[in-house]
């Protein structure tokens, strides 16, 4: 006989989904924390997508109103590359803007089925790509960023010039800043020379302004001052308002119904203070004849002219006071001799009646 047959049943365990369920809630619980992320980073780009936006339709008035500052020389060229640097970086307009929609990979988790289509618990993890509104977005908002350079080339040109020769004219363009530079270039002629600069003497200053000798109508000022002609004129300017200032004249006094500035002027001889005399008997006396000082100051003479009579003027003076004291010399010293004379001839009569006293007395006989 065989032992008997026992048959053991395991007990029934049920299936512990402690660790499969604590790794769902870490992964949902991550999912959600990234499309919290995502919003965030949503709400961000479109805030900055609106502003990005404004920019740039705002770029061509900014671009017409700069471009009207720089023609009318209220903001300089520098400055305004400036501006446009800092407007374009502010909206990133170099960047592009994305289109309304766009494509992002979305990430989920999906559930595993039996082979009667019943969830079994577990699920995996799956991408998908989905369309969506650009965060910020205007609907059919649209910006050429190629308009950005070309204005800026547009301004270049109009500050600098294209360099290209006029086939009319025959001139150079070398925009504002060679039309600003020519201008300066004649006022510092008519400042420091008081003239209009000359046609070559133009065509040379803008030569040098190509060959980069001199930059600016500053520079160009600078070297005119050094030149010999600024020299001269400056030496002449400070010579006239000396001389003008001596003679009481002004250059208005000085310019005639044509505008030509004179450099003579006139002295006013004042006749009064000179010595008081007999000009007849002076004239007779010493045989010399006295300018006519009133007559030959009544015009206007040169510098040098005036400077001479005046030193004729002192040595009339002189003549007419040595003149005055010779003559008064000539008088004491007549009348020191007519004294002299009869001092003499007293002293004779004295003598005389002194003899005859003596001979009237030794003819007596005491």
């Amino acid at each position: 006989m065989g032992a008997p047959k026992i048959n053991y049943e395991a007990p029934k365990v049920e299936k512990d989904n402690t660790f499969r369920d604590y790794l769902q809630y870490q992964q949902d619980r991550q999912l959600d924390l990234d499309t919290r992320s995502q919003e965030a980073s949503d709400r961000t780009d479109a805030a900055t997508r609106r502003r990005r936006e404004q920019g740039a339709l705002g770029f061509e008035g900014f671009a017409q109103n700069l471009q009207k500052q720089v023609e009318s020389g209220i903001t300089p060229y520098e400055s305004a590359q400036g501006k446009l640097q800092d407007y374009i970086a502010r909206y990133d307009l170099k960047g592009g803007f994305q289109p309304d929609t766009q494509t992002r990979t979305e990430t989920y988790f999906e559930d595993v089925l039996d082979d009667e289509g019943k969830k079994t618990g577990d699920r995996v993890k799956k991408t998908r790509e989905v369309t969506i509104d650009t965060p910020g977005a205007t609907p059919g908002f649209t910006f050429d960023s190629t308009q950005v350079g070309d204005f800026q080339s547009q301004l270049q040109d109009l500050y600098t010039g294209t360099g290209e020769i006029d086939p009319t004219t025959g001139k150079k363009d070398r925009g504002l800043r060679g039309q600003r530079f020519s201008a300066g270039v004649q006022k510092a002629y008519r400042d420091l020379l008081g003239r209009e600069g000359t046609e070559d003497e133009l065509t040379q200053a803008m030569s040098d302004f190509d060959n980069s000798l001199v930059r600016s109508a500053g520079d160009f000022r600078d070297q005119l001052k050094q030149s010999e002609a600024y020299t001269k004129k400056f030496n002449d300017n400070y010579m006239d308002n000396y001389y003008d200032t001596m003679y009481a004249s002004s250059p208005a006094d000085r310019t005639d119904s044509e505008g030509k500035v004179s450099k003579k002027r006139k002295y006013t001889f004042d006749s009064s203070v000179m010595p008081g005399f007999d000009k007849e008997a002076l004239e007779k006396r010493t045989g010399i004849t006295l300018p006519d000082y009133e007559s030959y100051f009544s015009e206007a003479r040169s510098i040098a002219e005036l400077e001479d009579q005046r030193q004729s003027i002192a040595q009339t003076r002189d003549f007419i006071y040595q003149s005055g004291i010779t003559s008064l010399q000539g008088e004491i010293e007549k009348e020191n001799r007519k004294i002299e004379i009869q001092g003499k001839k007293d002293v004779a009569k004295i003598d005389q009646a002194t003899s005859m006293y003596s001979n009237l007395i030794g003819s007596f006989n005491f």
